[in-house]
This record gives C-alpha cells, structure tokens and sequence, in this order.
C-alpha cells in the first residue's frame, strides 16, 4: 500500500539567553531586549506555523536545554536537538537524518523545509508555497536581503551543498546558488524577506507591520499586533 506524501518542517532555534542571541541587534537595544525579542519572534513562529506541514520539529541547541524548549512548544510541535559543527553540517545532520526517517517510514515522496527564528514575517503561505514548489523543483530558497536565505527545502534527498561556505555573511545564499548550478540541481525562489539581526532591520520591520496592520484594518491579525507591541518596546516605543 502507497504511504501518503509528508511535508516535514524544521524551525532552528538557539536558546533564549541574553548575550547568545541577536548579539549585532544587541549592539542598538542591549542585551536583555535583543534576547527578549528573540524569544518573542520564535514564539511567534511556533505559533503562526503550528498547522503547516503534515510534521514540525524545533530543532534546538543545545541539547542540554531540552526542558526549557519542551515548556514553549504546543503539542502540534515535536522536538529534535541540533547535531555539533557549525551551521551547515547541522542542517545537512537534519535533513539527512529526516530523510532516513521517511525511507524507514516507506513515505511515497518526502519533502523537508527548514526555517530559522531570525525572520518572524514569514507566513504559513509562504512556507505552504515552499512545500510546493518541491513538487516541480528539488531544492527551494527563500532568500533573504541580506544575502543569506530564510528557508531552504528539499525533496527526498539531501543535496550536498553546504561545504566552503562562509556562515552568517552576505554570500551564503550566491555560494549556494553556484553550488546548486556546478551540480546541475534545479531550484525555486520564494519572495524575498529580511531577516532581522541589526537596528535597521528592525526598524524596517516595525514600520513594514503597521503599514500592514493600518491597510487591514478588519483583518487584523491578534497574534501579529502582539508581535508589533513586542518590537515597540523593544524600541523604547511602549504606552
């Protein structure tokens, strides 16, 4: 008998701990708030993203904090601890270890999309969109404007594309695509975001939202408008 076709989603998140996150928006905010608007925006995701896929991990680190992470996350979300290395073999670890989870499980076709907690503007569509286009195409980027991508997916293999790979800079995503092109593997682009890791990005967020909260007046999202009065604040912006 045919197994149905699985859409498995990966959220990477670090633990909530001030001076281990958001340290370059650190820099503008301070420690405390660049460490409270993190958790703001992961539990935002966690949130926003519970009913997309057919299965949703928060893939943690490090491991030891297991318990904190297990109190935030609702019963729609399991739990899976990052591998060691840096960024890149952590998410090759994750999607390979998914992938021989879905041939142990006989699935038909699985697709695997990886997020991380970095851009809270990303919709269910957006990620529904992904898990879509991995019908046509083996690999998605979402690519984000600062040259590194949002979200990355795959379908039913783990393409080995994340070696001579400068992590946390502006080429990750034009040494991705030229990885992607020397091995003749097909790809899809999503819609461009902005990941939010300094002031000015912040800034531009806070500004892009209550654009969109003022032109939907009637279709004002409650989890969004909390979202806003977290980056208020964060901005000094309260009251």
């Amino acid at each position: 008998m045919s197994k149905k076709a699985q859409n498995h989603l990966g959220l990477f998140a670090k633990f909530w701990q001030p001076g281990s996150v958001k340290t370059r928006l650190a820099v503008s905010i301070g420690d405390q708030k660049a460490c409270d608007l993190y958790f703001a925006f992961l539990s935002h995701l966690i949130r926003k993203l519970q009913a997309v896929g057919t299965d949703r991990q928060l893939v943690y680190s490090p491991p030891e904090r297991e318990t904190g992470f297990q109190e935030i996350i609702p019963d729609s979300w399991g739990l899976y601890p990052q591998s060691g290395g840096c960024l890149g073999t952590r998410m090759h670890s994750f999607f390979s270890d998914q992938f021989e989870l879905a041939k142990r499980r006989e699935e038909r076709v699985s697709k695997v999309v990886i997020i991380g907690a970095d851009c809270p503007q990303i919709k269910p569509a957006a990620v529904e969109q992904a898990f879509a286009s991995l019908d046509q195409s083996p690999v998605v980027i979402g690519p984000s404007v600062d040259g590194g991508y949002y979200l990355l997916g795959m379908r039913e293999t783990c393409f080995d594309i994340f070696k001579e790979i400068e992590w946390s800079t502006s080429t990750v995503l034009a040494a991705t695509i030229a990885q992607l092109q020397r091995q003749g593997i097909d790809f899809a682009m999503l819609e461009p975001l902005e990941d939010v890791d300094e002031l000015n990005s912040l800034l531009a967020l806070e500004k892009r939202m209550t654009r969109e909260i003022q032109e939907q007046v009637l279709l004002v999202d409650d989890q969004e408008t909390k979202l806003l009065e977290e980056i208020r604040f964060a901005l000094g912006r309260s009251g």
